[in-house]
């Protein structure tokens, strides 16, 4: 490390004083002018501000030494000399270097922003003057930043190299070294609470069990604070109110590898609740505050329950007005270990919003995000209107954060201005999908979609996706706000081929174009139901050996019919977080009828759920289930359900680890046929999926990235099986229900979701088909 002495500056500030003072006469002397010689960086006007010289004033050696020294304190100049010179005062002056590059070197911990950030705040920034005696301390500095991330054997070295025009090289080469592990945590003076309970939810843990995804064992400082005041909340959440943390002593072991960490206690006694009062004025009747008020005599004190109930007790009053009410608890400890609450409430006068603004939506359109809100301009603020509208803003799908704030009106007691702050995502994808199965082979996709059409809130999408057997497009364009009161209305165009000669269902090809109408009627903030009509062709062209049930169906129906579907659709949804959603549930129950004035009559009705649940409020760890039901019949002039509309089991997007629609019942042939026999499909499907999902700990984007463990089940049955089908049972077997196992990772790239699957089978039996692993850019699972 090069650290130019600080000695040599100190003489240099010595010996300029003293040149002035023995060469400056002992009396006051006029001179004619004043002259600074060698400024290159700083401007002339400001030296001479500094030195605060004029022409014909008189001058004596103390004026030239505070001129001296607050040149010098300018930090400018490392060199200066003071002479006359034919009646002319002449400060002769030498500056310090000007940094001319800085260079970061070795870090990975630590973003370069971040140091560069931190350097410019100490004076070390590119075109700064060059101080030698800030070094000593940056690198101190930078090397408590390291011991703080448990980084001990962090080094950090300044090399300072000369540049042309009075201008130095400085580069920072930093070595992070080895994240020191934490050997032994160890609490001394606990007796109530063994060890193993207090440290359960410390986020530092004892290194020892192999985890490849956790740095839980890996020494931070901050970490170990926060621990500290974890262990703090258990205490006084079990009533230890007087409970201490004496000390904490962080210790390492000679090689700066190991720590150990020991933290003092003092426990206390725990306190029960001996009484509860309420004090203050009471806007709205009290029993409404005693039933937010959920200790009582005899319980054990609970500091997370206080902090419950004063939020409870706020946001009663704020639903009547009262936004800024201020409520405090008074504890009063007893000799017996009991405590007396007293809870203070001052609820302030009722609040109006004046005016309602929206910042951060750059694509999307106020109008958009102002028909979300419950909580109007000119009406009495609200708590949970408030709350209702951030919650209703986060429904849309369209922003990564939805933060409502009140702001108090300058001169006013009694109005509010609401400040919706939003972060938009992306609502929009150009989606390409790309699979591989043992099966299907390769799978292509196209597709783009828009959930925010120009921001108005509409979606407008088109998708064409192609595989070895089928081929979709369609178009789609859907209005939530149709009118004011919030119908919806939604179009569909679509035409679909597919050909089943090289997959797990029998060989028939089937074409379908067809359009849609729909209308949506919203319930309550999270119901809709929904009413639509599609007219749709369908074609079937039987393969050269078509199976029993394909061929019956056909011989009776024909193969070629022109249908009018009606369809009622209930959906509640409460999902946040948009593409990868953190939290809420949503469930879609469906009912399609193939109306008589059609060719074909038949029924289907389904029920599709889903719901997640946070499980440490972090919005990293959650657990997910998803179900899916369907049932299908004919009526009328049809017998039984077109075999084209069976539901299917098996691949992506119902049982992973198995075939593409492999699973259910088989079909038949004829005496003599050499066909395999293949999936037939059934009238009713049951699947559903549990996941873990969970961080990785070099990820810094959740919102983007998600990876899971999942465990899938279903299979598909039916109620018909054609006569003489040996492989075909009637009824559901809940037996014969297929499960795998797998991970899922996921990341919502800026074109589209890109996906991975790896899933084993748990209980495949002979003829499934398998599928280990599938790759998608473009659709999530």
């Amino acid at each position: 490390m090069i650290l130019p002495a600080c000695r040599e500056v100190y003489v240099k500030v010595v010996s300029a004083v003293f040149l002035a003072l023995i060469s400056v006469q002992s009396f006051a002397k006029t001179v004619e002018d004043v002259r600074i010689d060698g400024l290159v960086q700083m401007p002339s006007s400001r030296a001479f501000d500094v030195i605060g010289f004029d022409k014909n004033e008189s001058y004596d050696s103390d004026k030239v030494y505070q001129a001296i020294n607050s040149l010098f304190n300018t930090g400018y100049f490392s060199d200066i000399d003071v002479y006359e010179e034919n009646n002319v005062l002449v400060f002769e002056v030498a500056e310090r270097p000007s940094i001319g590059n800085l260079t970061i070197e070795g870090n990975e911990l630590i973003k370069t922003e971040d140091l560069e950030r931190g350097l410019k705040l100490s004076g070390l920034e590119i075109g700064e003057i060059y101080k030698p005696e800030t070094l000593n301390q940056i690198v101190q500095e930078l090397q408590r930043q390291y011991y703080a991330l448990g980084r001990y054997s962090a080094k950090v070295d300044i090399a300072v190299k000369d540049m042309p025009r009075n201008r130095t090289g400085i580069v920072i080469k930093i070595d992070e070294g080895d994240t020191a592990k934490i050997v032994h945590i160890n609490i001394v003076g606990n007796k109530d609470f063994d060890e193993e309970t207090l440290t359960k939810d410390f986020e530092s843990k004892e290194t020892g069990s192999w985890n490849p995804f956790s740095s839980a064992d890996e020494y931070a400082k901050g970490k170990i604070e926060g621990d500290i005041n974890t262990l703090k909340s258990f205490y006084l959440d079990n009533g230890y109110l007087d409970f201490n943390v004496v000390s904490s002593q962080v210790s390492l072991s000679a090689d700066k590898r190991d720590v150990y960490i020991v933290i003092n206690v003092e426990e206390g006694k725990p306190y029960n609740i001996n009484n509860v009062t309420l004090s203050g004025s009471l806007p709205i009747a009290e029993d409404r505050v005693w039933k937010q008020i959920s200790q009582k005599k005899g319980d054990v004190f609970s500091r997370s329950e206080v902090t419950k109930i004063i939020e409870g007790i706020s946001t009663e009053l704020g639903d009547d007005g009262y936004l800024f009410t201020n409520v405090n608890v008074i504890p009063e400890k007893l000799d017996d270990h009991t405590v007396n609450l007293s809870y203070q409430i001052a609820p302030g006068p009722k609040v109006y919003v004046r005016r309602i603004t929206f910042s951060g939506n750059s694509e999307t359109q106020d109008e958009v995000l102002r028909r979300e809100m419950t909580q109007f301009e000119g009406a009495l603020a609200t708590h949970s209107k408030i709350q209702s509208s951030k919650r209703r803003i986060e429904r849309l799908g369209f922003f990564g954060s939805v933060d409502l704030r009140t702001r108090p009106v300058a001169g006013t007691s009694d109005q509010v201005d609401l400040d919706v702050v939003v972060q938009e995502q992306a609502s929009g994808s150009i989606q390409a999908s790309i699979g591989y199965s043992q099966e299907d082979g390769t799978v292509l996709g196209f597709g783009i979609s828009k959930r925010n059409f120009m921001g108005s809130g509409n979606k407008l999408s088109f998708n064409a996706s192609r595989t070895n057997q089928k081929q979709d497009y369609s178009i789609s364009y859907d209005n939530p706000y149709f009118t004011v009161d919030g119908v919806s209305r939604g179009f569909q165009i679509f035409y679909k081929t597919s050909d089943h000669a090289a997959d797990d269902v029998e060989n028939y090809d089937l074409d379908e174009i067809g359009a849609g109408v729909s209308y949506g009627y919203p319930i309550s903030d999270t119901q809709r139901l929904s009413f639509g009509v599609t007219v749709k062709e369908s074609t079937v062209k039987l393969g050269y050996d078509p199976s029993n049930e394909t061929k019956d169906y056909v011989n009776s129906q024909g193969d070629n019919y022109d249908d009018v579907i009606a369809s009622l659709t209930w959906s509640d949804s409460d999902l946040v977080g948009g593409v990868l959603p953190t939290d809420g549930y949503a469930t879609k129950a469906t009912l399609e009828v193939a109306l008589p004035v059609g060719d074909q009559q038949y029924v289907k009705v389904g029920l599709n759920s889903q719901r997640y649940w946070n499980l440490n409020g972090s919005d990293l760890w959650l657990f997910r289930l998803k179900g899916r039901l369907g049932y299908g019949m004919g009526y009328g002039d049809t017998d039984n359900l077109p075999f084209f509309e069976n539901y299917f089991a098996g691949g992506s997007y119902s049982v992973r680890g198995y075939g593409s629609s492999s699973l259910g019942p088989k079909n038949s042939y004829g005496a003599g046929s050499t066909n395999s026999r293949s999936a037939l499909g059934g009238n009713i499907l049951m699947t559903g999926t549990a996941e873990l999902i969970f961080p990785l700990p070099m990820v810094e984007d959740h919102k983007s990235v998600r990876t899971a463990l999942f465990l899938d089940g279903g299979n598909v049955f039916t109620d018909t099986c054609l006569a003489g089908n040996s492989e075909c049972n009637e009824g559901i077997d809940p037996a014969e229900l297929r499960y795998s196992v797998g991970l899922s990772w996921t990341w919502i790239t800026p074109i589209a979701p890109l996906s991975f699957n790896f899933a084993r089978p748990l209980n495949s039996k002979s003829g499934d088909k398998t599928d280990f692993f599938q790759f998608q850019l473009g659709t999530t699972f």
